[in-house]
């Protein structure tokens, strides 16, 4: 099962979620994949173009507005059951709870340019990059373009992606500031 044929959206469609336990509020995401273990969502959050993992307690908006909670879903159900069901994972599960984790000390995971560009249909889309990428601008440009984005200079209302190279845990740059505000996906390479 993908996670398209289980939330029955198309890849590179956004859904909207809410992580109960961070208090920031309902947020987008576009799915990527199942997780390895199949109990939750690898996406990207179009806040900071990171890799979250929406997990089973995590609520999920459907299109007519009504919630779910990813756990309910048979699927996952049946998949954190088999989780649940290995005791050697779960004793593992519990000693990395017992760690105590700083946010400073963990990394960040962002997704590969081909993991996006074979996951999302960019053609005809007009994008925007930024930041130190992975690729010499001018390839990622050429990339971008030959899978049919339109690749702009600046973020404006009519941009749908801002691919970002990393800027570090804690810098905003202008396009970045300006994406948020107009409510454009960032996309982290």
């Amino acid at each position: 099962m993908t996670i398209f044929e289980l939330l029955n959206i198309n890849p590179g469609d956004a859904i909207k979620v809410d992580n109960p336990f961070s208090g920031s509020g309902p947020r987008e995401v576009v799915p990527l994949a199942l997780s390895r273990n199949g109990i939750s969502i690898r996406a990207i959050d179009c806040r900071y173009g990171d890799i979250c993992y929406v997990s089973g307690e995590w609520t999920i908006f459907l299109s007519d507005e009504n919630t779910i909670e990813l756990h309910t879903f048979p699927y996952i159900k049946q998949k954190i059951d088999e989780w649940n069901s290995l005791k050697l994972k779960r004793e593992e599960a519990q000693e990395r709870a017992k760690e105590e984790v700083r946010l400073k000390d963990i990394e960040r995971e962002f997704a590969t340019l081909d993991e996006v560009l074979s996951t999302i249909s960019i053609d005809n889309l007009k994008v925007a990059v930024t930041g130190t990428l992975p690729l010499p601008r001018a390839e990622v440009k050429a990339m971008l373009e030959h899978k049919g984005a339109i690749v702009m200079g600046s973020v404006s209302r009519q941009t749908t992606f801002l691919f970002m190279g990393n800027t570090g845990r804690f810098e905003i740059t202008s396009k970045m500031k300006k994406a948020h505000d107009l409510g454009v996906k960032i996309i982290t390479l």
